[in-house]
């Protein structure tokens, strides 16, 4: 049975890097919006300077016409393997980001999320097939763009970009 909210769910494999170098650019929250398709700004709130199991981030999303801000919180934060938060605004539900280690030099990095969008009408268009297929396509292109860097980068820098 079909369900308007069902689970986001995309892998890719990266060579040319390590868990480290890849756990480091996800905590890069600066550094997001430039590899992070439809994603125009990501930052942490109330003074943090980093991420760590209680520490909230709020990210603007633009896509297909619409701009959406969504807050979420950090709940769990393994070094250098896991990172998972909960929506807390803008949305309710969860997601993460996962880090295996998939050969010499390779990592298999993973993202999940099974969220509703706050207001109901915006979760409603958000998910139907038009625009399911954006969001679907942007994930998987970010999650190419964020390969890209991590494979040219070799050791990998932190953004320059402010996260505030």
């Amino acid at each position: 049975m079909w369900s308007m909210n069902r689970p986001v769910r995309a892998s890719q494999l990266v060579s040319g890097t390590t868990r480290q170098e890849t756990f480091a650019a996800l905590l890069d929250v600066g550094g997001f919006p430039e590899w992070s398709s439809g994603l125009s700004r990501m930052r942490l709130l109330d003074g943090a300077t980093r991420m760590e199991p209680g520490v909230s981030m709020e990210f603007t999303l633009s896509a297909a016409g619409f701009t959406h801000k969504v807050v979420s919180t950090i709940t769990v934060l393994q070094a250098p393997q896991l990172i998972e938060w909960r929506y807390a605004k803008g949305a309710v539900g969860s997601g993460g980001w996962k880090v295996e280690e998939a050969g010499p030099d390779t990592v298999r990095i993973t993202f999940w999320t099974d969220y509703e969008v706050k207001p109901a009408w915006l979760n409603r268009i958000s998910h139907r097939t038009f625009f399911r297929g954006v969001a679907e396509d942007l994930l998987r292109r970010s999650m190419r763009r964020l390969g890209e860097r991590l494979s040219e980068a070799g050791d990998y820098r932190p953004s320059t970009s402010s996260s505030s």
